[in-house]
């Protein structure tokens, strides 16, 4: 094959998808094909570089492959282009569990490159804080009513650091949506709809609770001091390392961490689920260690066992023990290893003490 001859391949092979993005009704098309098959890597390839998106896609991206969302639609309404951007709504439909439809519509930004639209995430308004950044989903009045948030973002940092001796970066970005259905849609397709979420390298993302004031403020706090723990853990943990600490420990310590934020009533009725599942149908820890691994049915039992693992070490060996045993997890990947860090002999030997003793309380 000559050289023009290859060029020419190469022209006929590119040109089809550079044309089906040269309008943002196209690029909607494009992302509901690369989303209905699965393809990871052609759905990065719509995202805009230096978009909202760019970093939390990825991950969104890997979330197709795993669970392709094969009905799926894209639905662009409301463009409104500026140059070389442009606002528009974009609404999603797609069957989550077989005979449950969701809906969303989100506000969204569209970026064009050359001539080509990319997508770039969703559309934010900056709101006025005094640490860190602070996004409102750009929904009508959320920004407003998000300004409630801003002075809690500091006492839910110190909460994570007086409880657990972790800093939490005067940096961290934090975005607030309207419900959990908008938010967990921006995270991946298969998501239940959650009020608070962080993956690491990724903002923090949180529903903005409804209530009276004094109840917005404990929701928010609590949801805060949670994700914000996450945030903690991943940052000392390491790049990559804190992988490495199951996932049962992660909401573990960020449910522990949170503590203070948490009625009475609701604190109790956490230890009573735990010391339930301690007397009959405890789940292997073993089995809730990899998220995208464990089922739905089982979320609770990784949030609950968790938290009664990490309260099992504050309570019999001292306050610094859960993190000491997560920090571990994080150096070695070992289980085994981790749980002599804490004085077990084996993980199986701490997971065996920690159900007895959760088995006996409050009997």
């Amino acid at each position: 094959m000559t050289l023009r001859a290859a060029l020419l391949v190469l022209t006929t092979l590119l040109a089809p998808a550079a044309h089906a993005q040269r309008t943002p009704q196209e690029l909607a098309q494009a992302l509901q094909t690369a989303a209905r098959a699965g393809d990871a890597v052609a759905y990065r390839n719509l995202l805009a570089p230096g978009g909202t998106f760019t970093v939390e896609g990825a991950n969104f991206a890997a979330d197709l492959t795993r669970r392709v969302p094969a009905d799926v639609t894209y639905t662009l309404g409301d463009i409104r282009e500026q140059g070389t951007q442009a606002d528009a709504t974009l609404t999603l439909v797609w069957t989550r569990v077989p005979g449950q439809v969701s809906r969303v519509t989100l506000p969204v930004r569209l970026m064009r490159v050359g001539e080509v639209w990319r997508y770039a995430g969703e559309a934010f308004q900056p709101v006025r804080t005094e640490t860190g950044t602070l996004l409102a989903l750009n929904a009508p009045g959320l920004a407003e009513r998000t300004a409630i948030i801003a002075p809690l973002l500091t006492r839910a940092a110190g909460e994570v650091r007086n409880v657990l001796g972790l800093p939490v970066p005067g940096d961290a970005v934090v975005k607030v949506y309207p419900d959990s259905s908008s938010l967990s849609a921006s995270v991946y397709l298969s998501l239940p709809p959650v009020a608070g979420w962080n993956e690491p390298g990724e903002a923090i993302k949180l529903v903005l609770a409804g209530g009276t004031p004094a109840e917005v403020e404990g929701a928010t706090l609590r949801v805060l001091t949670h994700e914000f723990t996450h945030l903690a853990v991943g940052l000392a943990a390491g790049a990559g390392r804190d992988k490495r600490i199951p996932w049962w420990l992660h909401e573990g310590l960020a449910n522990f961490a949170a503590r203070t934020f948490v009625s009475e009533r609701g604190w109790q009725a956490w230890q009573s689920r735990v010391n339930g599942y301690a007397r009959s149908g405890w789940v292997p820890l073993a089995d809730l260690a990899d998220f995208p691994a464990v089922p739905e049915n089982r979320w609770d039992h990784a949030y609950r066992q968790g938290l009664g693992v990490v309260e099992f070490l504050a309570e019999t060996r001292g306050r610094e023990e859960p993190w000491l045993l997560a920090k571990t997890f994080a150096e070695t990947g070992q289980g085994d290893a981790a749980a002599k860090a804490v004085g077990f002999a084996s993980l199986g030997a701490l997971e065996t003490a920690a159900r007895a003793w959760l088995a006996a309380r409050g009997v």
